[in-house]
C-alpha cells in the first residue's frame, strides 16, 4: 500500500507544463505550425501540454527488413479514472506480428502489458490515476517488415507496411493510442492502412537511423541529420496537431522545392523522373487553393512522397505528407489504379486492348490523385472521422474537393470530364462486372470487395455534395466548406455533420439537404443518378451516346467475351 501511494504521488507531481513552460519537444514541434494555427489546435484539443506526446527513437535494418527501437508516450489523463491504456499497431491488421510491442514501463516502473488481439496492446497501471495525472509510458518496439509487394499482388493494406532494397514504408510502426466512442469502446479496429482518422491529435518527436546513402523522409519540421560513427546516419523531425506519423526510407529519390509564401511544398521523386515537377505543380496549386477557398493549412511544409504502392492504390493521405503510388508517377500505372480498381484486368493481352482507351480518359489521373490526396489535409488528416465504421465521412467529400480543385483551375468542362470519365466509371465498372448497387454508408467491412467499395464509396457517393452545391448555389456551398473546416477542425465527424453546417449556411433549404444526403448514402438509386455502360460500348467509344468509327474485329470481340467471363459477366 505504501509503494502504490508513493507511485501514486509521484504520478500527481508530474502535472501537465503552462503553454510557456513547455518541454522541449513540444517547443521544437512547435516550429511545424504555421502562425496562428497553435491556437486553433489548443481550442480544439486543449492545451498542446496536455495532448499525447510520442517520442521515437528508431534503427532501420534495410537488408534484413527490421527496425528496432523505443516508443515513449506522455499522456494527461481527462475525464474519468484511468487504470489501463491501450496500443494500436496498424500494421498487424495485415501482417499478424509485424510489430512486437514489449517491456513496458510506467514512470520507470515495469508495467504489465497483454495482446488482446492482433492490434491491440493493453499496458496495466499499477493504480488508478484520477483526472490530470500525467502517465509516462515507455515500450519496446520490434518490427519484421513484410517484403514490398509486386503490383497486382492481393495485399490488403497496399504496401503501406513493406520493405524493399531500395524503399520502405513504414506506415503504422509507432504504437499509439486509440480513442474511445462515446459509449467508452474503442474506435474501430483498422483495416490494416492506418485509418489515422481514427486517432487523437498529438505531438510527435521521431529520430530514425538509417544506413549512409538512404534519406527518411517524415512529416514536420525536419531538425538535422546527424552522421553517426558506425556508417549510419540519424534523421529527426517532429510535428503537432498530427493523428499519425509515417516514416519513410528511400535511395534514389531526390527532393523539388517551392515555397508558396505560406507553406513550403516539397515533391519527393525518383531522380530525374520529368513527372517530379508536374506532381510537385499539382500540389502547389492544391494546397495553395485550398488555403485561400476552404480554410488555413495547418503546417508550414507539405511533403509528397513517391512510393511503390500495390494493388491498385493511388496514393495515401497523412498530416503534412501524401504518397502518390510510383506507378502514376511513372505514367505506366494499370489504367483502373486511379478508380481504386488496378489489377482487375489481369489478362495482358486485354489490357493491352483496354488499357489505351482507358487511360485516354484517366489522362488526368496523377494530377487528380495528387488533388485527392493534398483535399485529404483538410478531410481526415484535419477534420477527423471514424474511417472503418463510416468511410462515407471523408472518403466522398476528399473526391468532391479534388474535383472543385479541378473546376477552379481549369473550368468546368475539365472538372465534369473527369467527373464522367473517372469518378462515376467506378460505379459504371462495378455494375458492368454484375456488382449491385447498394447502401453506401456503412462500415468497411460490411463492403463484398475492393471494387464494390470503390465503386460506391469513391464512384457514386461523392455525387451527393454536387447535388447540395446544386441546391444552395456555389457561393454558400464554398462558405459551408469553410465553416466545416473551421468548426471541425481537430475534432470528429460524422456522415451527417456537413449537410447540418450546409443547413445552417441555408437554414431554408435543411430539409432538401437531408433528403439529398440519404437519398445518395441511405438509399440505391446509382443507375438512375449516375448511369451504367457495358464494355463492347466502351470499346467502340459509344458510352456517352457518341458514335466512334471504331469496330471491334473477330479477335477483339474474342478477347471481349474472356473478359466478361473473366469479370463475371453473362
Amino acid at each position: 500500500m505504501i509503494r502504490k501511494a508513493w507511485w501514486l504521488a509521484s504520478l500527481l507531481l508530474c502535472q501537465p507544463a503552462l503553454a510557456d513552460e513547455l518541454v522541449p519537444e513540444l517547443q521544437l514541434g512547435l516550429k511545424s505550425l504555421r502562425p496562428g494555427e497553435l491556437a486553433r489546435l489548443e481550442k480544439a484539443a486543449g492545451p498542446l501540454a496536455e495532448q499525447p506526446l510520442y517520442r521515437a527513437d528508431l534503427t532501420v535494418d534495410m537488408a534484413n527488413r527490421k527496425v528496432v527501437g523505443r516508443v515513449a508516450l506522455t499522456w494527461t489523463v481527462k475525464g474519468p479514472t484511468l487504470d489501463e491504456l491501450y496500443l494500436r499497431t496498424t500494421p498487424n491488421g495485415a501482417h499478424t506480428d509485424a510489430v512486437a510491442v514489449m517491456n513496458a514501463t510506467i514512470n520507470g516502473q515495469p508495467a504489465v502489458l497483454d495482446h488482446p488481439d492482433a492490434t491491440l496492446w493493453r499496458v496495466q497501471l499499477p493504480i488508478e490515476a484520477v483526472a490530470g495525472t500525467v502517465v509516462h509510458l515507455e515500450v519496446q518496439v520490434q518490427a519484421k517488415v513484410p517484403a514490398q509487394p509486386t503490383q497486382g499482388e492481393e495485399v490488403l493494406d497496399h504496401g503501406a507496411f513493406s520493405a524493399g532494397p531500395d524503399f520502405a514504408s513504414l506506415v503504422g510502426l509507432l504504437p499509439m493510442v486509440p480513442p474511445e466512442k462515446a459509449n467508452g469502446e474503442l474506435f474501430s479496429a483498422p483495416s490494416g492502412m492506418g485509418d489515422l482518422s481514427a486517432f487523437a491529435p498529438a505531438s510527435f518527436i521521431v529520430s530514425v537511423s538509417a544506413p549512409r546513402g538512404f534519406q527518411v523522409v517524415m512529416p514536420g519540421v525536419a531538425l538535422g541529420e546527424v552522421p553517426e560513427t558506425n556508417g549510419r546516419v540519424r534523421f529527426t523531425n517532429a510535428i503537432v496537431g498530427s493523428r499519425d506519423f509515417p516514416v519513410f526510407v528511400a535511395r534514389g529519390l531526390e527532393r523539388l522545392t517551392v515555397n508558396t509564401g505560406d507553406v513550403t511544398v516539397e515533391a519527393w521523386a525518383t531522380k530525374g523522373h520529368a513527372n517530379a515537377k508536374v506532381v510537385l505543380d499539382h500540389a502547389v496549386f492544391a494546397v495553395k487553393e485550398l488555403h485561400k477557398r476552404v480554410g488555413p493549412f495547418a503546417w508550414n511544409t507539405f511533403r509528397v512522397v513517391e512510393a511503390p504502392l500495390a494493388r491498385g492504390a493511388g496514393g495515401m493521405e497523412f498530416p503534412g505528407l501524401v504518397t502518390v503510388a510510383s506507378s502514376l508517377v511513372s505514367g505506366a500505372s494499370d489504367p483502373l489504379s486511379a478508380l481504386g480498381l488496378g489489377g482487375l484486368i489481369t489478362d495482358p493481352a486485354m489490357n493491352a486492348l483496354v488499357g489505351p482507351m482507358l487511360k485516354d480518359l484517366l489522362k488526368t489521373s496523377l494530377e487528380f490523385t495528387v488533388l485527392h490526396e493534398v483535399a485529404h489535409q483538410y478531410v481526415a488528416c484535419l477534420v477527423g472521422s471514424d474511417a472503418v465504421d463510416e468511410p462515407v465521412a471523408d472518403e466522398p467529400l476528399t473526391q468532391h474537393l479534388a474535383l472543385l480543385l479541378l473546376e477552379w483551375r481549369k473550368g468546368k468542362k475539365a472538372a465534369n470530364d473527369v467527373r464522367e470519365g473517372q469518378v462515376k466509371m467506378a460505379y459504371q465498372l462495378w455494375r458492368m462486372m454484375g456488382g449491385r448497387d447498394s447502401k453506401a454508408n456503412r462500415p468497411t467491412g460490411e463492403f463484398t470487395s475492393t471494387t464494390e467499395y470503390a465503386g460506391i464509396v469513391y464512384g457514386k457517393a461523392p455525387l451527393l455534395f454536387d447535388a447540395q452545391r446544386k441546391l444552395v448555389g456555389e457561393d454558400t456551398w464554398e462558405r459551408t466548406l469553410k465553416a466545416y473546416v473551421e468548426q471541425y477542425r481537430y475534432r470528429w465527424v460524422t456522415s451527417k455533420t456537413l449537410t447540418e453546417v450546409a443547413a445552417k449556411q441555408s437554414p431554408s433549404q435543411g430539409r432538401q439537404l437531408d433528403v439529398l444526403r440519404r437519398h445518395w448514402l441511405e438509399e440505391t438509386h446509382g443507375d438512375e443518378d449516375v448511369g451504367t455502360m457495358n464494355l463492347e460500348e466502351l470499346l467502340q467509344g459509344t458510352q456517352q451516346g457518341n458514335p466512334s468509327d471504331a469496330q471491334l474485329d473477330p479477335e477483339a470481340m474474342k478477347m471481349l467475351n474472356d473478359l466478361l467471363k473473366q469479370l463475371g459477366g453473362e
